[in-house]
């Protein structure tokens, strides 16, 4: 049963929702801002997505357009997150922020059952916390692009809907479009051998899609760029050194940001000099050489940087109670801060931690003549 409520109740409720959640005075006004406009335009009319659009619609076209830079563009930009976050509280009883996914999703009751017993599956089958953490993304996405289409139930969903929701990724890399489809496909072979949905529908989709012709390529520093990065770090202070010591693992030995932020003390063997982990990504082992600026970057780190703790992993946060780094953190603060320090400019271009992988790679290739075999274990 789809629930009924006024725009004005269901205002008041992700009102009160948002101020025990504790936002800040400034966000709180701005949205309520953007709940009393809405609120006065639907008058007595129930709430639905289709309306929530055509109240956007309503509204820009008044001002004559969406302005995206100057006074009003804060403004404006809190009209959408604040109607996109009236959608997700109608349908799953939250709104979704990064750290929600810790814990247990609330989704509409027709979907409930099938998709916590999919999110299961994959937890029991030992995929990782990313993992699901990414696929409960995607099934918002798509139940919430369900629900503005006037589907309701799985046993509604047709073919033609995920057609509709593969068209609406338009603009997104294909890597990023094979993914959704990837978790769109297992969810509804899922629910189809269980018993949730009559068609198995999901056998129609597509299993490739044709690249793009201007794909986006990864940013690549070069290595007067990464020079310049590292010279630039403070190490005088914890923090520095901490940070250096985690950059230089990704542009000397290309590790993924996960594998850095995970490592442990017992994963290094000094007498070895040698890295020995199983890759978060991949779940493959993986045994580097550790070289000499880097061992000696984490030595000065443990010895001179590190906060008393007992945790095991080699970088920990700064910040009682001094544990390891949360598993979804990219970490992509310490990257920019280093490009800042640097004076490098990266504004509008990728800038995490995967860009010193992609450089260290290329590096590696080209040192290799382009031997892909040769840089396998990155």
């Amino acid at each position: 049963m789809i629930r009924q409520i006024n725009v004005g109740s269901l205002c008041g409720e992700l009102g009160k929702m948002l101020l025990n959640l504790k936002y800040s005075p400034d966000s709180l006004r701005r949205y309520n801002k953007v709940f009393d406009d809405f609120t006065e335009y639907a008058g007595e009319r129930k709430y639905s997505q289709q309306l929530g659009a055509e109240f956007l619609a309503w509204r820009f076209n008044r001002i004559g357009g969406f302005v995206t830079s100057g006074t009003y563009s804060k403004d404006e930009m809190y009209y959408f997150r604040a109607i996109r976050s009236l959608a997700e509280y109608y349908n799953f009883g939250v709104i979704f922020r990064r750290q929600d996914f810790h814990g247990e999703s609330i989704w509409p009751e027709p979907f409930r059952e099938c998709t916590d017993k999919f999110l299961l599956s994959k937890v029991e089958y030992g995929v990782c916390y990313g993992y699901v953490r990414h696929s409960k993304t995607v099934l918002k996405e798509l139940i919430l692009f369900f629900d503005a289409a006037g589907v309701h139930a799985p046993e509604e969903v047709e073919y033609f809907h995920l057609e509709q929701f593969i068209n609406s990724l338009v603009g997104w890399s294909t890597s990023t479009v094979r993914g959704k489809i990837s978790v769109v496909r297992m969810y509804f072979r899922f629910i189809f051998l269980n018993g949730y949905i009559r068609e198995p529908i999901a056998e129609k989709l597509p299993d490739g899609l044709t690249p793009r012709a201007h794909t986006k390529l990864p940013t690549v520093w070069s290595k007067e760029d990464i020079d310049r990065i590292l010279d630039g770090i403070d190490l005088t202070n914890p923090n520095g050194k901490r940070n250096y010591a985690m950059l230089l693992f990704a542009a000397r030995l290309g590790l993924r940001i996960g594998d850095i932020r995970d490592m442990e003390h017992s994963d290094i063997n000094w007498k070895e000099c040698t890295l020995t982990i199983v890759q978060n990504k991949t779940k493959e082992p993986l045994t580097l050489p550790v070289p000499d600026d880097v061992g000696w970057a984490v030595i000065d780190y443990l010895k001179n940087g590190r906060p008393v703790t007992e945790s095991k992993n080699v970088f920990v946060r700064h910040v009682p109670p001094y544990d390891g780094f949360a598993k979804t953190s990219n970490l992509h603060n310490i990257m920019t801060k280093a490009l800042t320090d640097a004076g490098i400019t990266y504004r509008g271009k990728p800038s995490g931690f995967h860009t010193l992988r992609h450089s260290s790679i290329t590096y590696k290739l080209k040192l290799n003549g382009g031997d892909m075999k040769s840089v396998q274990g990155d």
